[in-house]
């Protein structure tokens, strides 16, 4: 049987059921399915994320700093996380290139859009060749379970980071044009005035 790398969110009705989960995920190891990294993150009341637990494997190895599992939460915590409506500001305000930052940001809103401020859920990358002992945890604690394949995941996060950088590069041009013209202006401004002086 084929192993199928995904991502997948489980989301719970409340924190405390999400943290018996996670517990649970750690021993859901079996010939079907392996558990890759996994955190449980959490959305503050402000929007806010927090990420207050995350799956060590079996060498004792905290997986949520890297891999697919960490690049996630770091769009989440992080400023590109403003893209996916999980931070504060408008990075895209000004509308440049919206169309293609609001088309990398589909499948991790997927994954969140649902998410209220104080939920809370578990991001987890796994492979499976069956699905069923994942589906069975999600029942079991009545969570709400989205999968996506792991490479698709990959390109979107790497599509928002693109986005992220042309936005960031037309600021900075933005920026440096609103300075120039600012100091052109200063200058005609000292001219103007020196021509006054001059002639009166």
């Amino acid at each position: 049987m084929s192993m199928n790398e995904n991502a997948v969110a489980l989301r719970f009705a409340d924190r405390a059921t999400a943290y018996q989960a996670l517990s649970d995920l750690r021993h859901l190891h079996s010939a079907t399915v392996e558990v890759r990294g996994a955190v449980l993150i959490e959305r503050l009341e402000d929007g806010t994320v927090r990420v207050p637990e995350g799956l060590e494997t079996a060498a004792g190895r905290h997986t949520a700093v890297g891999g697919l599992v960490g690049s996630l939460v770091g769009i989440l915590g992080g400023p590109l996380g403003v893209l996916t409506g999980w931070g504060i500001g408008a990075v895209i305000g000004s509308g440049y290139d919206y169309k293609r930052a609001e088309e990398a940001t589909g499948t991790v809103t997927l994954f969140t859009q649902h998410m209220p401020p104080g939920g809370t859920a578990i991001l987890a990358e796994v492979r499976e060749s069956d699905p069923q002992p994942l589906d069975l945890l999600a029942m079991r604690y009545d969570a709400v379970l989205e999968r996506r394949p792991s490479d698709s995941v990959r390109a979107e996060l790497k599509a928002m980071e693109e986005a992220a950088d042309a936005i960031r590069k037309e600021e900075t041009k933005e920026r440096r044009d609103r300075k120039r013209t600012e100091t052109e202006q200063k200058i005609k401004d000292g001219v103007a005035q020196l021509k006054q002086k001059i002639a009166g």
